[in-house]
């Protein structure tokens, strides 16, 4: 992990490199990353203008930390993972975004909305991963392994963490032996190291998906598709003109109630967040198990990217606390 200090990333044999320079109260935190980043162009920012955006906060106070650095085989240089924590711990609002890279809604309505998520942090703890896929987010692939989507083939998904929750037919032991992949196992690390500090009262996780025409919200916490902030969510969609599939089921046959969609079992981070019991290395214990756990799947086929945008910064911008407060 790295925190205040210069922050080098030279992704070997890339020796030219591009400086983020952020403005901290006490010293300069430098972000090297490598020259010549060519960002898939459909309008999304390029990488290195989401990372300049990001890091602003380290000026405001928030911890740095370097999860990983993300090269996936056959990238020529290496991408870093990042999280930003406020400077107060306690019970927080973890934001993440950017686990496909073929949804860029989110990380740029994080950039976009940066003072909004610094005035979050001001009231109470936030624990921001703002792009977890930043391989997949410059090229558009969804996964580390594969461009997008598939029945058949199995994508390496940043987000997996069928390594730590318990298979439903037996809960002693995890879903899969190990993580599939130096990411997933990296992040989800991440996840448990700093649920400590800052506990989650809620996990927010921006998608989109370009084979839907209208969105939904998935609400993995405890009074799942009851949850008075899914449904606050699906108002704030329906403000920014988000059309959203109010009832029927999913592709994947989940029922949707009111364009909310209860607790699924799908190996993902989300899922994580809400568990009240993980299995780390063959043995049982306490999960993160935050109360509200959102997913937001907007379409994106028929649907600009700005507008879009605007949306997921709609959603960010309405979250005014994650405490024990935020359903009053």
């Amino acid at each position: 992990m790295a925190r205040f200090g210069k922050l080098r990333f030279l992704a070997w044999p890339v020796t030219s490199v591009i400086s983020l320079v952020v403005s901290a109260t006490v010293m300069a935190v430098e972000l090297e990353l490598p020259e010549g980043i060519v960002t898939h162009p459909d309008g999304r920012k390029p990488v290195e203008e989401l990372y300049r955006a990001y890091t602003s906060l380290v000026g405001k106070g928030w911890h740095l930390d370097i999860i990983v650095r993300s090269q996936p085989p056959g990238r020529s240089f290496a991408l870093p993972i990042i999280a930003l924590r406020s400077p107060r711990g306690g019970e927080a609002c973890w934001i993440l975004s950017g686990i496909h890279g073929e949804e860029p809604a989110g990380p740029n309505a994080i950039a976009d909305s940066i003072d909004a998520i610094a005035a979050l942090g001001e009231r109470q703890a936030v624990v921001l991963l703002p792009l977890n896929n930043p391989q997949g987010y410059v090229n558009n692939w969804r996964y580390l392994n594969m461009q997008g989507y598939s029945d058949t083939i199995e994508g390496q998904s940043v987000g997996d963490s069928s390594h730590l929750l318990a298979d439903p037919e037996s809960p002693g032991r995890a879903r899969a032996s190990a993580a599939s992949s130096v990411e997933a196992d990296a992040i989800t690390r991440y996840v448990l190291e700093h649920s400590e500090q800052y506990p989650p009262a809620a996990s927010i996780d921006l998608h989109e998906d370009n084979l839907i025409s209208e969105g939904y919200v998935y609400s993995q916490g405890k009074l799942g598709s009851a949850e008075p902030l899914a449904q606050a969510a699906v108002r704030t969609l329906q403000e920014n003109g988000i059309p959203l599939m109010m009832s029927g089921e999913t592709r994947f046959g989940e029922v949707i109630d009111n364009a909310i969609i209860g607790p699924v079992v799908d190996g993902s981070i989300d899922e994580l967040m809400s568990a009240s019991s993980i299995v780390v290395d063959g043995r049982v214990q306490a999960g993160p198990e935050a109360d509200i756990v959102l997913v937001f799947e907007t379409p994106a086929s028929e649907i600009g990217l700005q507008q879009r945008i605007r949306a997921h910064a709609a959603l960010l911008r309405s979250i005014r606390s994650c405490g024990p407060e935020l359903r009053e």
